[in-house]
């Protein structure tokens, strides 16, 4: 599931990890009142969106978020998100996510593709479980990577 945290929550935090530049990619994010996009999912890609200017929401799977500033919005690899501006003033924010992968094995999703005409109904197929297990090995390899370097 995907998490929203505000200012207060880092409050209390004591010690930060950290991870090299090379490994991180950067987007700027920039939406006009109203304004919103479609959504999508990906595997592999790890996202944090952290708000700088204005109010909006983030849909994360099934759950929506409001987001001001100060807010920082976590989203796992393989769920689907979706942001909106729902304020009088433009959306600012950054979106940091891992680069460390192979971008051939990343999977792309529309909000039609995630969810599909009857999510939930049907068991997976083989194709999906196939896939899910392919997408945890990746994700079990990029977490033992960055523990290696943690421990250094």
């Amino acid at each position: 599931m995907g998490t929203v945290l505000t200012a207060d929550d880092f409050a209390g935090a004591r010690a930060v990890q950290s991870a090299t530049l090379k490994e991180l990619g950067v987007a700027p994010i920039c939406m006009a009142p109203g304004e919103e996009d479609a959504g999508h999912s990906h595997t592999v890609v790890e996202e944090i969106v952290i708000v700088q200017k204005g109010e909006g929401r983030i849909q994360i799977e099934n759950e929506t978020y409001d987001l001001c500033p100060g807010s920082v919005a976590v989203v796992p690899a393989g769920q689907f998100h979706a942001m909106c501006n729902s304020g009088k003033e433009n959306f600012e924010a950054v979106a940091i996510f891992n680069s460390n992968f192979d971008r051939e094995a990343v999977v792309l999703k529309t909000r039609e593709e995630h969810f599909g005409e009857d999510s939930g109904s049907k068991e997976p197929d083989e194709m999906d479980v196939d896939a899910l297990k392919a997408e945890l090995s990746e994700l079990g390899k990029t977490v033992r990577k960055l523990q290696r370097k943690l421990a250094k």
